[in-house]
């Protein structure tokens, strides 16, 4: 996928809110349906331009499951568009990335954000990641879930 298909206001919505879910969490919840549907779409999209998850990415000489390189992916999003834009173009490797999602000591960490994991509603802490957030916002508004919702066709 090409870096400008990913909507530039999603990014500006990660870089803005990060490092709070409770602010990400107000943004949403103040979007309308399409919104939210363009926002996750998005997200999905920017990870998988970074690898096929099935693929698995090789971090200290072992391969990483499918669902392991996908939780990485969604993360280097998290991280906002310098992160994922560096990713894409090669300036990190996925594995350099993967040492700091792993939290470990690299070079990659003076880039790396945490999300403070707080949220506002109850009904979301079980969707405490900036990727995952928006589904239980749209579940909270629209009585839907998402993932059915985008994947029914």
């Amino acid at each position: 996928m090409e870096p400008e298909v990913v909507p530039g206001w999603f990014w500006e919505v990660l870089d803005t809110a990060r490092p709070s879910l409770s602010a990400l969490e107000s943004w949403l919840e103040a979007q309308p349906r399409d919104v939210l549907e363009t926002y996750a779409v998005a997200y999905l999209e920017a990870a998988e331009s970074l690898i096929d998850f099935s693929e698995g990415v090789t971090v200290d000489g072992e391969v990483w499951s499918e669902d392991s390189t996908e939780d990485l992916c969604v993360w280097v999003v998290g991280q906002g568009r310098a992160f994922w834009r560096s990713t894409i173009e090669g300036s990190w490797d996925l594995s350099d990335a993967a040492q700091a999602y792993l939290r470990r000591p690299s070079s990659v960490m003076g880039e790396v954000t945490w999300w403070d994991g707080q949220v506002r509603r109850p009904e979301h802490t079980g969707y405490a990641s900036p990727a995952t957030l928006v589904h239980g916002v749209y579940r909270t508004r629209f009585g839907q879930d998402l993932y059915e919702r985008l994947t029914a066709g």
